[in-house]
This record gives C-alpha cells, structure tokens and sequence, in this order.
C-alpha cells in the first residue's frame, strides 16, 4: 500500500474534473484499508472512500484529506446461481462474469458505467430493475467497530437510489453475493446487447464529452403534472414519478450550454463537462435547472450525484 500525495482526482472521476487529493491510496485488501484509516487518524485527516467515480462531482481545489480507492476486484461462483464479487469489481466486469456462467439477472445493467460497490451504494437501476433485486447478501466494513459484518437483502434497506450504506457513511460495502438465474449464453448476451443498443440511441454524445449521468433522482410529483406528462409522451407513469429529464426538457433547458458545460441534448437529466469545465460550473448549472423546473412545476429536484466538497 502506498500513500500518495497530490494526486489529480479528475483522473479519477467521469466528470473529469477535481483538483489534487492531499493524500491519496488505493486499498485492495482489509487489512490495506485498516491502514489506510489508521494513517488518516494518525494524521487527524478527513477520509473518504471512491469506486469507479461514475457518481461523484469533486471540488475545483480538490480534497483537503485522504482519498482512499477501493480496488479488490476478487469475483467466484458460488454454487450454480451465485457469484459472490467484491466491491471494486467494475460492474461491467459482473455482468461479463454471469454471461460467460450463464447467470440471468444482469442484463439490465449492461453499459452502465462505475464499480459494484457503488451500484449497491446507490441500489443503481435501469429498464425497470435494481440492484436490490439480485443482491442476496452483502459483507461491509464497520467504520465504528473496524470489522466485517454481513447483511441480508431486507438489512441493506434498499429503495429508489438508496440504500443503508448510502444513509450510514460509516459502513463501507466490501462484497456482495449476487443470485441469479440459469440461463443460455447466446440470449443473454442479445440482451445484453439489446440494452446497450438503447442506451447508445439514447445517449450518443457520452464518451465524447465527461459525464456522471443522471444528475436528478426521478421527483415525486402531484396528479396535475403526472396527467400532463401522460399527455405529452403517451407514457404510463409509474407510480408517483415523472423522469427528471422530461420536467427539465419541458423547461427548454435540452442542450442549453454554459462555459464549458452543457445540459445533453440526448438526455436532459445529464451535464456534459465539454472542455475542460470547472465544479463550480457544474453546481451553477445544477442549481439554475431546479430552479428553472421548480418555478414551472413547483418540484424540487433532488440531486442524484454526490458532490464532495473540500
């Protein structure tokens, strides 16, 4: 394990913009991660703990503390229906995973982008399915007793981009066991292919241009706005939300530009780091798209990526 200093947290984020964590380590094994937390108490240094940096929004000064990235990326079978995979695992690297086992249940996450551990942090979701659906079991590290302990699915109190661990920073997911469903290969994978195939109709611009994706959780709306949606798009909402993205494009913010960023103009619910933008260009886009939407509809958008302050 080493500890770094100065290190450009842009690199490590899809927005592509941070400035320098003070202090900075990749963490593989329990035991690296113990130390890890030591030297920052030792230090009498704020921490934080980083996946795949597919949800995250860094400060323009960077990060005045330690930086500490999850990179234990074991991942086994366990019987004929479970893989038993640790958090830094990528989570395209699963869904490859139960593909070649023949394992069904995961197609649905297929392009999306950051780690394991982060998906189940913020029970991330698509095509009408969530992590919460395939996950059995999932071993945490307890910042307040610094030991390992286990949850079931019902304890790791999953709802709409949310979960125990996102509520309580203080447990940091390790692992998760995984179950899912016997299946061929060849249909797996048509869809697989399937959903990458909308996402890319979707979403042309990303890989072009730095992007966390949605910035907005889905809002809860009243029957007046959920009405005119099913009017305007001749979709069935479901349940009480309306997508972000479509209160937003109902405002006539779809590829508004701003400095160097922009709100997509394939799914409104993104911002687009075009050139080298700033945080604070990020934030002041943010705040005029739920001000703009809260004027109109009088919902208040909930911000779905984590912004880490200094």
């Amino acid at each position: 394990m080493k500890i770094q200093e100065k290190v450009l947290l842009n690199n490590y984020s899809t927005f592509k913009i941070g400035g320098p964590a003070k202090y900075f380590v990749e963490v593989k094994t329990i035991k690296e991660l113990k130390e890890a937390i030591k030297f920052a108490e030792e230090k009498k240094e704020k921490f934080i703990f980083i996946g795949g940096g597919s949800n995250i929004l860094f400060h323009d000064k960077g990060f005045d503390g330690l930086v500490i990235k999850l990179v234990n990326r074991e991942m086994k079978l366990k019987g004929k229906e479970k893989i038993v995979c640790e958090a830094g695992v990528m989570l395209s690297g699963l869904v490859s995973f139960a593909k070649k086992n023949n394992l069904s249940g995961l197609e649905w996450a297929s392009g999306i982008p950051g780690t394991v551990g982060g998906a189940i942090r913020g029970n991330a979701g698509a095509f009408g399915f969530e992590m919460k659906d395939v996950v059995e079991e999932a071993v945490y590290f307890n910042l307040d007793t610094l030991k390992e302990e286990k949850c079931n699915n019902e304890k790791c109190e999953f709802d709409y981009r949310q979960s125990v661990f996102k509520e309580f920073d203080k447990k940091i997911i390790w692992q998760a066991t995984f179950k899912l469903k016997r299946g061929k290969e060849k249909e797996i994978e048509a869809k697989g292919e399937e959903i990458l195939k909308k996402r890319r109709e979707k979403n042309t611009c990303l890989g072009i241009a730095g992007s966390v994706g949605s910035i907005f959780k889905n809002p809860v709306v009243g029957q007046g706005t959920i009405d005119l949606f099913e009017k305007e798009t001749d979709i069935k909402c479901k349940g009480n939300k309306v997508p972000a993205a479509w209160l937003i494009d109902m405002c006539g913010l779809r590829g508004f530009k701003m400095g160097k960023v922009q709100v997509s103009e394939d799914q409104a619910n993104f911002i687009l780091n075009t050139d080298g933008a700033t945080a604070d260009e990020v934030i002041i886009l943010i705040s005029l798209m739920k001000q703009k939407v809260r004027n109109k509809y009088g919902v208040q958008l909930e911000e779905e990526v984590e912004i880490v302050s200094y």
